[in-house]
């Protein structure tokens, strides 16, 4: 029976580009066209304090990894990369898993995250069966009929307004810690991020009381078509008095006059409050998906 020793498994050098993407696309289908992006991205990720390493039988590539810093959420990797279907079953992804795991804790991880589709099959019956569990579920809302959006309400009393992009990110950031500090959801970002994402500064828009904003909503048109709103973040002291809703109803409409032709909102299962705020405007489940995570400090060792 052959076993696996360690050198088989190993960092991924640049003379891998090529055949790691032919194991992403037995992996899961991916357009041979979109090679250059694919490995563009994987360069990226790695160049930004990512990690990857390949499985080697012989001369081929049978399976990567790689892990990735989660932005505004230190110590927490995403986790991605599979074994080849016709490799499968002789416990090499077992194998590789249990290295990344190993190597992740001295890279700074705490937690791996992974986000799957489906629970019963696949990438996450795998990864349950070894130290991982159900971490949250997500799920995408949409709203289709825009004719039958409320007006946006006059109360409570504060000014809806833009900033330039500079005073835009400093104000985003603050108001987003505020807002979700504490929050199972919160996933905080710097300014650089903020500057980095953002399209057009009117894409951020502020509730502000006295002039100080309490409030913000990122919405912006993507480039489908769609409409899509993350997040919408009120600071404490003006929770649960309607202005996220008033705050919301204007992005929204915002959306419509640009040309928006359906309207999207991603939002943590339990967040029961925006769930509510979402399906009371007309918004509809369209997709879900779960993130399970593993704790890499004290991991139980084989």
């Amino acid at each position: 029976m052959f076993h696996l020793h360690h050198h088989d498994i190993r960092p991924i050098g640049p003379e891998d580009a090529a055949a790691l993407f032919v194991v992403q696309a037995a992996i899961e289908p991916v357009d041979a066209g979109g090679m250059l992006e694919w490995v563009g991205e994987l360069e990226e990720r790695l160049e930004s304090g990512g990690l990857a390493w390949v499985v080697v039988r012989g001369r081929k590539l049978a399976g990567y990894a790689a892990i990735d810093p989660v932005p505004g959420l230190p110590g927490v990797y995403d986790l991605s990369g599979g074994i080849v279907p016709a490799w499968r079953g002789q416990g090499l992804g077992t194998r590789l898993l249990r290295h990344v795991q190993d190597a992740a804790g001295p890279a700074g991880a705490r937690y791996l995250s992974c986000r799957v589709d489906s629970l019963g099959v696949g990438t996450a019956r795998f990864l349950l069966g070894r130290d991982f569990y159900i971490e949250h579920e997500e799920c995408l809302l949409e709203l289709a009929d825009l004719a039958s959006l409320p007006p946006v309400p006059e109360s409570p009393a504060a000014d809806l307004l833009t900033m330039p992009a500079e005073r835009a990110a400093t104000e985003f950031c603050r108001v987003y810690n505020e807002s979700f500090a504490g929050r199972p959801w919160s996933q905080p970002y710097s300014e650089a991020e903020v500057a980095a994402l953002l399209v057009n500064p009117e894409d951020l828009l502020f509730a502000v009381v006295d002039g100080r904003a309490v409030g913000v909503v990122w919405h912006e048109v993507l480039t489908d078509g769609r409409g899509r709103v993350e997040p919408l973040g009120i600071v404490p002291q003006h929770q649960g008095q309607g202005l996220g809703r008033r705050l919301l109803l204007a992005a929204l409409h915002d959306l419509q006059r640009h040309g928006a032709g359906v309207l999207e909102i991603g939002v943590w299962r339990d967040n029961r409050v925006a769930l509510n705020l979402y399906r009371s405007l007309g918004f509809q489940e369209r997709d879900n998906w779960y993130f399970v995570a593993c704790d890499v400090v004290g991991r139980t060792e084989d």
